[in-house]
C-alpha cells in the first residue's frame, strides 16, 4: 500500500509541476508577443516615414522638372 502512495504522490507532484511549468511559460510567451508587437509597430513606422520621404523627394523632382519644362517652352 505505501507503494501505491509514494507512487501516486510522485506522479501528483510531476503533474503540479508539469502545469507550473506551462503557466510559467505561457506568461513568457505573452510577454514576448507583447515585446513582439511593439518591435513590430517600430519596424512598420520606420518603413512608412522611408517610403513617405521616398514619395516627397519624387514628387519634388517631378515638380521641379513640370516647371522647368514650363519654363522652356
Amino acid at each position: 500500500m505505501s507503494y501505491l502512495s509514494v507512487a501516486l504522490t510522485a506522479g501528483g507532484l510531476l503533474v503540479v509541476a508539469y502545469r507550473m511549468g506551462r503557466v510559467h511559460a505561457a506568461w513568457h510567451e505573452v510577454h514576448a508577443a507583447k515585446h513582439g508587437v511593439r518591435q513590430n509597430r517600430r519596424v512598420a513606422w520606420a518603413h512608412t516615414a522611408r517610403l513617405a520621404a521616398g514619395i516627397a523627394v519624387t514628387l519634388t523632382g517631378l515638380l521641379v522638372a513640370g516647371f522647368e519644362l514650363a519654363l522652356l517652352r
